[in-house]
């Protein structure tokens, strides 16, 4: 790993908070499953918030129908 992207790692996973440290660690580690990850840039799209998740805008985001947190039925409105 380069140092310039070890440098936003570390900045990345101390703004995760422990709440969702893990997650993080694991997705840039590369030993997350693909929902994980998904979730990893959902939160952090969201300044980690998972709230703001459940109710995302985002409909040109490619990882939009696959976001964590959608309440059942919600999916690919």
């Amino acid at each position: 790993m380069s140092q310039d992207r070890a440098e936003v790692v570390k900045k990345r996973i101390a703004e995760a908070g422990q709440l969702y440290r893990a997650t993080m660690e694991k997705a840039y580690a590369g030993t997350c499953s693909p929902r994980s990850a998904i979730r990893a840039q959902c939160l952090i799209c969201m300044g980690y918030d998972r709230e703001a998740i459940t109710t995302c805008t985002g409909y040109s985001c490619p990882l939009y129908a696959f976001r964590p947190y959608q309440a059942a039925g919600q999916e690919g409105e």
